[in-house]
């Protein structure tokens, strides 16, 4: 059985085609992954031909097991507040959106905290971001009284 988890990630994407390289190389940061529009979402899913309708640039915290958003949230901001220039340039230059997003899966009802601390708020306010929270709830069991 799992347990809660958090992991956060950074997301620049575009309905046009852009030079991910140029973000790598501007950004001085390698992504987790990145796809281009058209690509398969699943390459190797023999039944799933599902394609990218945007293309994107992912950069991902690892997963954590914690109850604390920060623990995720602030090793992202460590990673790209002082390129908080160069993002807003990129978005200029290529038209992208960028998106801040924090991913929680929960098992056995142990709900972390969500808490966005003011550091992270500015940075997202600085770089007009998306802000955006998943939540997955797996196996609730009832607790022994």
């Amino acid at each position: 059985m799992g347990k809660t988890s958090l992991y956060a990630y950074i997301l620049f994407s575009g309905n046009d085609d852009f030079p991910l390289n140029l973000v790598t190389e501007r950004l001085d940061i390698q992504p987790t992954k990145t796809w281009k529009v058209g690509e398969l979402v699943k390459p190797n899913h023999p039944k799933n031909q599902l394609l990218r309708s945007y293309t994107g640039w992912h950069f991902e915290i690892e997963t954590k097991e914690s109850q604390d958003s920060e623990d995720v949230l602030r090793p992202l901001l460590e990673v790209f507040q002082s390129k908080t220039d160069t993002i807003n340039q990129l978005k200029e230059e290529f038209n992208l959106d960028v998106s801040l997003e924090l991913v929680i899966q929960i098992y056995d009802g142990y709900t972390p905290g969500l808490v966005i601390f003011p550091e992270f708020s500015k940075f997202a306010a600085e770089i007009n971001a998306i802000l955006d929270v998943d939540m997955y709830v797996y196996s609730f069991n009832e607790l022994d009284e």
